[in-house]
């Protein structure tokens, strides 16, 4: 037995989500734990539709089961989201890997994990944080100093953004 583990706000699911669930299973998942958002989404934003009509929706495509990620994991930052919700797959005990989607392959974005994770980063990220910049654009201008502009782009995609918080909260 795998289990896969997926974070997801299926609002509203579709045929993508639906192909993520098949990958899994081709992957070697014999079965899918989901860890989704419930009648609120990411950035407080309430879901388009009931979290038991997604979590049907989910079931019928493919999932095997769906746990509620508790509110202010499910309406923080991308950071919080991602911590979040590996916690609960840890705290299930049982999830082998986890699917996520992003712009960029994983390549990419363990190279940006590697300079967030880097000693060299929080140091020139306050520096940045201090010059008055928002989260987002001092974390990225401080990944572009200390590994190029290409590195940073990937910064700019939000699946990319989700991914590299599942990967660091992973770690």
């Amino acid at each position: 037995m795998k289990i896969c583990g997926i974070t997801a706000e299926y609002n509203p699911f579709h045929k993508g989500h639906a192909y993520q669930i098949e990958k899994a299973r081709q992957a070697g998942a014999t079965h899918i734990l989901v860890v989704m958002s419930g009648n609120f989404v990411q950035r407080g934003v309430p879901a388009m539709m009931d979290k038991r009509v997604r979590v049907r929706a989910a079931l019928s495509g493919g999932a095997d089961l769906v746990v509620e990620l508790p509110l202010p994991f499910a309406t923080a930052s991308a950071e919080t989201f991602a911590y979040g919700a590996l916690s609960l797959m840890q705290a299930a005990g049982c999830v082998d890997m986890v699917s996520f989607g992003a712009e960029d392959g994983q390549e990419k974005l363990q190279k940006v994990l590697a300079v967030l994770l880097s000693e060299q980063f929080e140091p020139v990220f306050r520096l940045r944080l201090a010059e008055g910049g928002s989260y987002a654009a001092a974390r990225a201008q401080t990944v572009a100093e200390l590994a190029g502009e290409e590195t940073a782009a990937v910064l700019t995609r939000p699946n990319n953004i989700l991914g590299i918080e599942y990967l660091k909260a992973a770690h």
